[in-house]
């Protein structure tokens, strides 16, 4: 196998085909076939981009924040630091695997963090998987934190875009650190100006950032984006403990909304580590919002991905889950199910 520097690269099967970007190491389009919609048609400008970032990669599609997720501390930015960490800034090395399977991998000297990643496009289905494992190379232990971070772009996010997960207690970032006694409930979402807002189909001109912990029964977290314009479904699935936060941000540009993120991670805190322990951040809803890996510790998660068409008079989701092989989703509204084959993409008894 050779290791190659293209700029982009190409997984395909039947039904789908991924790009992955190896300049930062972003998943930047995923696409049905028969369907040139790209739900992940995000790119922020370069004027738009951190001062800190503009010489690196940029923010698109669906990338990673590791090591820490937002803004440095200002000794950091001074070191050299980017938002949302260094590997999502730098090149990372590719190693051709066949149109079924793309291994990266990533080195962070700044962070002291080594990541390999495989992403695993099932055979038939329009589904992948992702497994990254986390090395850190330093003598010394440290604080992490570990984002996805998929933003939804136009054509696919428009207006009627809906957005459901199996959130629980969540805070609109704008009350700075009075997390709690702002608390609101999944959908809904309790505004700075003390209105509320249905984050799972927003219709309010409200640039913001909300946080949400995924229902602490469930063992595993999942967010969708439906839109009903196209009738496609853009799906994640997890496990909790790998990251029990959901985050939900939106920028509107006049009465449009232009971007819509769909994340999820170990964290729904941004802020530097140094501002964290300052603000005593490190636990919210009685929830974890930083990790820690030791030196020379290994850490591995996972997440699916999914992308498929939908019938007419689909609501959205109400519950996802996995069975047999299958990832099953659920629309108890219009009594639409959906089932996606993972083989051979996990094996079917463990897939996590």
């Amino acid at each position: 196998m050779r290791l190659s520097r293209e700029t982009v690269k190409v997984l395909q099967n039947g039904s789908c085909s991924v790009e992955i970007d190896p300049f930062g190491g972003a998943i930047t389009k995923f696409c049905v076939h028969g369907k040139k919609i790209n739900p992940l048609n995000f790119r922020l400008p370069a004027e738009q981009m951190p001062e800190n970032n503009k010489a690196g990669a940029p923010y698109q599609g669906h990338f990673l924040c590791l090591g820490r997720w937002g803004r440095p501390s200002d000794g950091e930015i001074k070191a050299g630091m980017p938002d949302h960490g260094q590997l999502c800034n730098i090149h990372w090395e590719t190693e051709d695997t066949g149109l079924m399977r793309l291994e990266m991998r990533a080195f962070s000297p700044m962070e002291g963090l080594h990541v390999n990643r495989r992403i695993d496009l099932s055979r038939d289905s329009p589904l992948y998987m992702v497994t990254e494992e986390v090395y850190n190379t330093s003598a010394l232990g440290r604080l992490y934190n570990m984002v996805q971070h998929p933003t939804l772009g136009q054509p696919f996010l428009d207006h009627d875009t809906v957005v459901n997960c199996n959130a629980e207690a969540g805070f609109d970032h704008s009350f700075g650190v009075d997390r709690e006694m702002y608390a609101s409930n999944w959908p809904m979402g309790l505004c700075r100006d003390m209105t509320t807002i249905d984050l799972s189909a927003p219709k309010k001109e409200y640039s913001s950032v909300f946080s949400y912990v995924v229902k602490k029964t469930d063992k595993m977290g999942w967010v969708t984006a439906y839109s009903p314009t196209h009738n496609l479904l853009l799906g994640y699935l997890w496990k909790r403990s790998d990251y029990p936060w959901i985050i939900l941000w939106q920028d509107w540009l006049g009465s449009s909304i232009r971007y819509r993120g769909i994340e999820f991670g170990t964290t729904g805190i941004h802020k530097s580590f140094k501002q964290m322990l300052s603000d005593g951040d490190w636990k919210v809803f009685g929830e974890n919002t930083c990790e820690y890996i030791d030196a020379g510790e290994k850490s591995s998660r996972k997440y699916l991905s999914f992308l498929c068409d939908v019938n007419p008079g689909f609501k959205g989701v109400d519950e996802i889950y996995y069975s047999n092989g299958d990832v099953v989703i659920k629309d108890n509204v219009s009594g639409q199910n959906i089932e996606l084959s993972m083989n051979p993409v996990v094996d079917k008894h463990n897939p996590f």
